[in-house]
């Protein structure tokens, strides 16, 4: 049918094609009549003009009906293209194509899995120790360890030159020989020499002072005897048996002896303050110095004795050792360095214990408690695990990152290394989740998704993937419980790819 509809096209294509090329000849005709007979008396000539016939001139008509030709047979060619070919019977042959892939399908399912988590850190020290000089400015003479080193608590690690503090010490211990002298100066400042003599001096001012008092005594004596002469010559006097004259001199006697006892008092007083001066001199000598010169040479006394000390302490720190046991992973001293206080020297593992320092996220920080065991290993394939504990969990959390740190001691069999990279996975117990076969999650472009069947077309659906062991694979979000997803051949699939279903 499709050869016998293509004839007839071009069939009709020729026809008109025909008709055209009839129609211009009948157009030409009278021309090519009147011109016959013009030349009808010339046979020759008419002759030629029969083989060689006339070309036809280019006319409106002409070109119309050349263009017309052009379409037609374009349109015939056009309609014998698309009964041939036939386009539209190829599209729906290609709907009703038979499926491409063969598959087999399982619905998700809700199982107990275990709550595992994989969280990664860094290995370091458990409790790194930090050695290094409290004395600056001197050099390093020795060191007598090397990186990888056990050593105990005590060991000597290097040693500094000590030369300049002993000879500081030497000064100092000199300087408190000449303090001390100045405080038993202080407290006894006269010789026994000395001594002697204010006790001479005070015993001579005591017979001094007794003298007087003999003198005050015999001079009052001599007032009182003076007062009654000179009373008994005025009464006489009165009575006329003796002269004014001589009651007037006993009374001048008299008055002289008053004045001799106010004297004796005076000297009296002179002698008991040399008295006291000579006693007091002599207490001085006896009992010591000023409080002032005391406290001052005890003082100095004091702080010379600090400083001793404290160049003993140096010198001592001269001899650089382990504050405990432990191992060498660090060395930065040479002999011949200068040391700087505060700068380390070597770092120590203490008691070559290490721990794995994990960031962990704060929903997951939450489940973690000191005393888990969690199973450790390096990130390298052929790693093997080892079983470790929590020993702490960070008490609090990032605000930036959201993260927190859990603390994991590994044993010392651990084989890892300050600064590796290594994971740990620990178990929380069971819980039910949905799950499907490992082999029907693909993973593309970092996304995981899986196909689910929808009568015989399947279609893509994003999921994220929780735990998985070797034969399922947890599904946090994706897929409902019970919908059907694609096992076998699930990786040749794109999405709304038709398949058949294997029974």
């Amino acid at each position: 049918m499709k050869q016998e509809f293509s004839e007839s096209i071009t069939g009709s294509s020729i026809q008109v094609i025909r008709d055209q090329a009839t129609k211009s000849t009948e157009n030409r005709l009278p021309e090519r009549l009147e011109s016959s007979d013009k030349v009808a008396n010339q046979p020759q000539l008419s002759q030629q003009l029969q083989k060689v016939p006339d070309p036809p001139k280019f006319t409106k008509k002409n070109a119309f009906a050349t263009g017309a030709i052009i379409v037609v047979i374009l349109v015939g060619a056009l309609a014998t293209y698309l009964i041939n070919n036939k386009p539209w019977q190829k599209h729906a042959a290609l709907k009703l194509a038979p499926p491409a892939v063969t598959v087999t399908v399982v619905p998700a399912q809700k199982r107990l899995v275990n709550d595992n988590l994989i969280v990664t850190g860094s290995v370091s020290a458990w409790d790194p120790l930090s050695v290094g000089a409290e004395v600056s400015g001197l050099r390093i003479t020795s060191v007598n360890v090397e990186e990888g080193d056990l050593v105990k608590k005590g060991q000597v690690l290097a040693t500094l030159n000590s030369a300049l503090l002993r000879t500081q010490l030497e000064q100092a211990r000199a300087r408190l020989a000449s303090n001390q002298a100045n405080l038993k100066k202080s407290i006894q400042p006269n010789r026994l020499e000395d001594i002697r003599g204010l006790q001479a001096a005070l015993a001579q001012a005591e017979a001094n002072t007794a003298q007087e008092q003999a003198h005050l005594m015999q001079a009052k004596v001599n007032l009182a005897d003076a007062d009654v002469n000179a009373q008994r010559y005025r009464n006489l006097a009165k009575m006329g048996a003796n002269s004014a004259q001589e009651a007037e001199t006993k009374q001048l006697a008299a008055e002289t002896a008053r004045e001799e006892v106010f004297s004796s008092n005076a000297k009296i007083k002179a002698a008991r303050f040399m008295e006291d001066q000579a006693r007091e001199r002599l207490l001085a000598a006896t009992k010591g110095g000023r409080h002032e010169d005391v406290d001052i040479s005890k003082a100095n006394i004091a702080e010379t004795q600090a400083q001793i000390h404290q160049l003993v302490e140096q010198i001592n720190e001269t001899v650089i050792v382990s504050p405990d046991q432990g191992l060498i992973s660090k060395r930065d001293a040479h002999i011949g360095d200068i040391t700087n206080a505060g700068t380390p020297l070597f770092s120590i593992i203490r008691l070559n214990r290490l721990e794995m320092r994990a960031q962990v996220s704060d929903m997951d920080l939450v489940k973690f408690k000191p005393g888990q065991i969690v199973t450790v290993s390096a990130t390298e394939e052929d790693a093997k695990p080892i079983k470790a504990m929590v020993k702490l969990v960070s008490p609090q959390v990032d605000p930036l990152t959201r993260l927190g740190t859990v603390r994991i001691a590994l044993p010392e069999n651990a084989g890892l290394k300050p600064g590796m990279f290594a994971r740990a996975e620990v178990t929380f117990g069971r819980r039910s989740a949905i799950t499907v076969p490992v082999r029907s999650v693909i993973a593309r472009n970092g996304e995981s998704f899986v196909f689910t069947l929808d009568g015989n077309r399947v279609s893509s659906c994003a999921v994220k993937v929780g735990n998985q062991t070797d034969e399922y694979a947890e599904i946090i979000n994706g897929i409902a419980p019970d919908q059907k997803v694609v096992v076998q051949g699930a990786r040749f699939l794109s999405d709304r790819d038709i398949v058949r279903v294997s029974e």
